[in-house]
């Protein structure tokens, strides 16, 4: 179903409900994915000085790339609305014309009806990534998390704020406990390790809440909080370096994950020996990670990594 057929635009004249509300909210990602679909930037509804990215860099929305090639925009697999802060998460699938869509995520942050803020990411395959995609996935996996099962014990706001800041630093005294059937996914995609040698689960992994997690001093944490749905979303910088992987494909291994780097290195010089296969050479690289978490319960319920990969030691254009 196309965006055009579910939500039609709402203009703020006509809307009842006060600017935080989540009708309200929600009705101004539609205006922006129905923009980008129409490919017409001026009918947005911009503040008179606004922040925007896409990709990573600045740029104003009618020189994006998102408004010159999409041609269609579904609706959103999955909002976290924030009516304190005035702020809204959004992940949608797209097509630019070809047989192979795409997926369009981001945020924005609203003051008196105008978006101050838009922070846009297309990822096109794994390699925007690191590794991990699916478009495919994307609705059934996310769309389960847009309703909480009866009787469940909602996080307040302070217990998630708490979660967002601990999320880019592991040396923080918060604990999540892991739910049993934690979603883990990247990118729309239920993460399945295949092994360094082939040899790995074909079960998707579960969420892990361990030392390991990146430390990103200048991670913007909260950016949403939905205290109806318990999502969080935090972004941090991830340091790191693609790895040839298993295959023909590669992977983006964090640097706090020594291990897992060491292990790739290993791999790396036993396959050279071999000399039959084309590998990529390790490359340094950082991942722009979008994080959103979901919480109740007492209990993580939902991990997704949301990454763009630019080049080494690269900083948010937000800071």
């Amino acid at each position: 179903m196309t965006l055009a057929l579910t939500l039609p635009m709402v203009a703020a004249s006509n809307v009842t409900d006060t600017c935080s509300s989540r009708r309200h909210l929600s009705s101004v990602i539609f205006q922006v994915l129905e923009s980008i679909r129409l490919q017409d930037p001026d009918i947005l509804p911009l503040a008179t000085i606004y922040k925007a990215t896409e990709n990573s860099h600045p740029s104003s929305p009618a020189m994006m790339t998102a408004w010159r090639t999409i041609t269609e925009v579904e609706a959103p697999a999955m909002l976290a609305i924030d009516t304190v802060q005035n702020s809204v998460y959004f992940i949608s699938a797209i097509s630019e014309g070809s047989r192979s869509r795409s997926i369009l995520r981001g945020r924005i942050q609203v003051v008196d009806w105008l978006i101050t803020e838009l922070e846009l990411f297309i990822n096109r395959s794994r390699g925007d990534d690191g590794f991990a995609f699916s478009v495919e996935e994307l609705y059934a996996n996310y769309q389960t998390l847009m309703s909480l099962p009866a009787g469940q014990k909602k996080a307040n706001r302070e217990t998630l704020e708490a979660l967002g800041k601990a999320l880019w630093n592991p040396s923080d005294n918060f604990t999540a406990t892991v739910s049993d059937n934690c979603q883990f996914t990247e990118v729309g995609w239920k993460v399945v390790d295949t092994g360094t040698y082939g040899n790995g689960s074909t079960n998707p992994l579960g969420c892990s809440w361990d030392s390991t997690r990146p430390y990103d001093p200048d991670a913007r944490a909260n950016l949403v909080i939905d205290e109806e749905l318990g999502f969080v979303v935090s972004s941090g910088m991830v340091q790191g370096k693609v790895y040839p992987y298993y295959g023909n494909i590669s992977t983006f291994i964090p640097d706090s994950m020594h291990t897992q780097q060491d292990a790739q290195e290993v791999w790396i010089n036993t396959v050279k020996g071999q000399g039959s296969v084309s590998l990529l050479s390790p490359t340094e690289a950082t991942g722009e990670n979008m994080e959103v978490v979901q919480y109740y319960n007492d209990e993580l319920q939902a991990l997704q990594l949301n990454v763009f990969l630019t080049g080494p030691n690269m900083t948010s254009a937000w800071l």
